[in-house]
């Protein structure tokens, strides 16, 4: 594809091509405030076992983004011997994108995106005997990747791989990795400082693969590192801080050991996932919890997880809950699944208007998918949820996707001056987290970009409208249940009515005194007949009507 930069920087930065062997096409169907990427996989569904960090803003051009993906576009190939990272811009706020492969070496996975000084940095790791290998960007958008050198070797036998990475304020990288060491896994850091890298560093009480730790840095020069202690089997979640951009942390504190509910002790746990951001110079964090699982029926793959969770942590609100089955009344507790929980894979963000945003990926019991070999599988969502309270409270969580055949996971935002959405995710094909069972893998995989006002409580939303507006339903077509957004410029006398074909009333859905903002609500169609219907609304001098189609 074409290079954006200049011959000079071609000889010195040009990036080997590699051939997409099995490019299955742009996804079938898109959602609303949803756009296609580039980025796919046919074979490599599983992103990490907790949370990812796959998408950065141009901090100076606002229209501009960069997602990446790690994919094995041969599906013919073993797990991982074909595998790429591959990344994704565009210049015009997501509506349209550019994607490129990072290199042609292969076995690179399990990326990492962040900003340094503005620019992209991709981390990822290569093999045990090479370790983390760290590229940037000659700008934003330059498709223009080379490589940080010196990441340090200073330990013997296996090197740190399954790396987290964070841009701190003067540009410093600070990398969080572990040693593939079964048993082991210890959590090491180090930081470069423009010049080179510190030599690693144990961090004594985080350790685990993939996703089991998380790094986070503020504009002010304090950076976090978050992870749970794999080794000792009690899960408990340290937070290590530094002040002077990661050249020197402290010893950390353990900020949450478990939860005891009733009779059962809940968790932080790696499969879970977890992630840090800043509010000012306070880290906030978000993480999955629950007690241990228990082998079920039908097959080895499915485990009953008891209370899953998701927990909001701060210094100044205390532990949290953002989600659970007292807000997801259909959370399943038993899923079909490999390396995935009910409730998983968090990821959290501030945005411009300081509002606090959480995204995960959830479980629903009605939510499967037959593969293969017959197994019914569970397929994941993504929900949000927000406080606008610095973490104090969480609003009623809201699915983003509504899917339910159809799998998306590993949900990753940005740091966005934004107010509303914007959010990127996994569209898996074929529900299922494991490459290595050929009835669940070896499907076409694709990142996926929205944009979308945020529901911030059961009607009330942030939405950048500014005067009356009806908004289409979603899903549409729908089975039996849809979500209707409006918005109300002045407070007043609303009514939103739902008829048939014929001009007959068939729901009156609002018919109440509403404030100034956007709104939300349901419509369940469960007793109606498969057709056409039209929903219309009034308020003030304002008047719409819509179409939407019930398929049953």
């Amino acid at each position: 594809m074409f290079k954006k930069f200049s011959a000079l920087l071609l000889l010195v930065l040009l990036s080997v091509s590699v051939s997409k062997a099995q490019d299955p096409g742009p996804p079938a169907t898109l959602g609303p405030g949803e756009s296609y990427t580039g980025l796919w996989s046919v074979s490599y569904d599983y992103q990490t076992n907790g949370s990812v960090r796959y998408l950065v803003q141009d901090p100076t051009n606002k229209s501009k983004w960069c997602a990446i993906l790690m994919s094995q576009p041969d599906s013919s190939t073993a797990a991982g011997a074909g595998r790429h990272i591959y990344y994704s811009y565009s210049d015009d706020n997501g509506a349209t994108w550019s994607s490129d492969v990072l290199d042609g070496v292969n076995n690179q996975g399990f990326p990492c995106l962040t900003l340094s000084n503005g620019l992209p940095v991709i981390a990822r790791h290569q093999s045990a005997t090479v370790g983390t290998l760290v590229s940037k960007d000659a700008s934003f958008g330059a498709f223009g990747f080379s490589n940080v050198p010196g990441v340090p070797v200073n330990l013997t036998g296996n090197l740190p791989i399954w790396p987290h990475i964070s841009g701190t304020a003067n540009g410093n990288l600070v990398l969080v990795a572990a040693p593939n060491n079964t048993g082991a896994f210890n959590g090491w850091r180090t930081t470069y400082n423009g010049s080179g890298w510190s030599p690693y560093v144990d961090l004594t009480t985080i350790s685990g693969p993939s996703g089991n730790f998380d790094v986070a840095a503020n504009g002010n020069g304090k950076v976090c590192i978050i992870g749970t202690d794999y080794n000792s089997n009690s899960n408990a979640m340290s937070l290590f801080s530094s002040n002077d951009n990661g050249l020197t942390f402290d010893n950390g504190t353990v900020i949450f050991n478990y939860v005891i509910d009733g009779t059962d002790t809940l968790f932080a746990n790696i499969a879970g996932g977890y992630q840090a951001t800043y509010i000012g110079d306070e880290p906030h964090v978000v993480f999955a919890a629950y007690n241990a699982t228990a082998t079920v029926f039908p097959n080895a793959n499915t485990n009953e997880y008891v209370k899953p969770r998701i927990y909001h942590w701060s210094q100044s609100t205390g532990l949290k809950l953002v989600a659970s089955k007292s807000n997801i009344p259909q959370l399943t507790d038993t899923i079909t699944q490999i390396l995935m929980v009910p409730l998983t894979q968090p990821t959290v963000t501030r945005l411009g208007n300081g509002n606090l945003v959480c995204a995960f990926t959830a479980f629903l019991r009605n939510n499967v998918q037959t593969v293969d070999n017959g197994d019914q599988v569970n397929a994941g969502e993504i929900f949000t949820s927000v406080s606008t309270n610095g973490g104090s409270t969480w609003s009623t969580p809201v699915n983003q996707t509504n899917t339910p055949s159809v799998e998306e996971k590993h949900p990753s935002f940005a740091q966005t001056t934004s107010d509303s959405l914007r959010l990127y995710y996994i569209r898996d094909m074929k529900a299922g987290g494991w490459v290595n069972v050929p009835d669940w893998g070896k499907a076409p995989v694709y990142g996926i970009f929205k944009k979308a006002a945020i529901t911030v409580g059961i009607k009330e939303n942030v939405s950048i409208a500014k005067s009356y507006e009806l908004f289409q339903n979603y899903p549409n077509p729908f089975n039996p249940t849809t979500t209707i957004s409006y918005f109300v410029q002045k407070t007043g006398i609303v009514t939103l009515k739902v008829y048939d074909a014929l001009g007959r009333e068939v729901a009156s859905l609002v018919n109440e005194v509403q404030s100034q903002g956007p709104k939300e609500v349901t419509f369940i169609g469960d007793k109606l007949s498969s057709g056409i219907y039209y929903y219309s609304i009034s308020a003030g001098d304002f008047k719409d009507t819509k179409k939407m189609m019930l398929i049953k």
